[in-house]
């Protein structure tokens, strides 16, 4: 009897997140994926200790040397009011390129990738990076040695309209087959936003939620997901 091959997937967080949080908020996903995939979770590059963005308990932890990565605030680049670099790349984005690029080439190949809000945001880009190579050879080399994504999942996810140095991407429509996922009460990226970004690529798969900005756990989401990733499963 043939038996799945397990599809690796690369899981990146939100803003003031990191993997291990990440990993727990997707727990019951990940348990229902488990036959057919194995979910990789990273942390982001850098801390975030903006006071608009953290609690107290945040930057004390942040500031602890000792304390846990479950409880530090990470991103993949810090909030817009930081300021852009002087090529136009939002404070910390370039660097978290080329970190995610590391860990595709160190510890891939990924089959697919599933972002949460900021992660989802870094997600759609990576995902356009890996597909169409010469659009930004300065992050990403027509010769980088990690195929792309056969798939994407993106969560809460919404397009870097304010970044001036991509907005090259997203020319053409993302060839990369996706799902986006997006909460109906969403508050912080808002649906709107959300839809913008499914746009960008061809035949998205739409999954709503009747909640906020989480990562929805219900058995119907479950197994939307569920059937969404077993497409891209193969057996031997």
């Amino acid at each position: 009897m043939s038996t799945p091959n397990k599809l690796r997937i690369l899981c990146l967080h939100g803003m003031v997140q990191n993997g291990p949080v990440f990993r727990k908020k997707t727990a019951v996903i990940r348990k229902k994926l488990d036959k057919i995939a194995e979910l990789i979770y990273v942390t982001a590059p850098h801390l975030i200790v903006d006071p608009r963005y953290t609690s107290d308990a945040h930057r004390e932890a942040a500031a602890d040397e000792h304390a846990p990565e479950e409880s530090k605030p990470f991103g993949w680049w810090h909030p817009t009011p930081s300021g852009a670099t002087p090529e136009g790349y939002y404070q910390g984005f370039r660097e978290s390129v080329d970190y995610l690029k590391n860990i595709l080439i160190e510890q891939g190949p990924f089959d697919g990738v599933f972002g949460f809000s900021q992660g989802a945001g870094l997600a759609a880009v990576m995902s356009e990076l890996l597909e169409n190579r010469g659009v930004m050879p300065s992050l990403v080399s027509k010769d980088f040695g990690h195929p792309a994504f056969k798939f994407a999942i993106i969560c809460a996810g919404f397009k870097l309209i304010s970044q001036e140095a991509t907005q090259s991407l997203f020319s053409v429509p993302i060839n990369t087959p996706s799902m986006h996922i997006y909460g109906e009460q969403d508050t912080l990226i808002v649906p709107e936003k959300a839809i913008a970004l499914s746009e960008l690529f061809v035949n998205p798969v739409i999954l709503t939620h009747p909640g906020g900005h989480v990562v929805p756990s219900n058995a119907a989401c479950r197994n939307e997901i569920t059937a969404f990733v077993t497409k891209f499963a193969t057996t031997s």
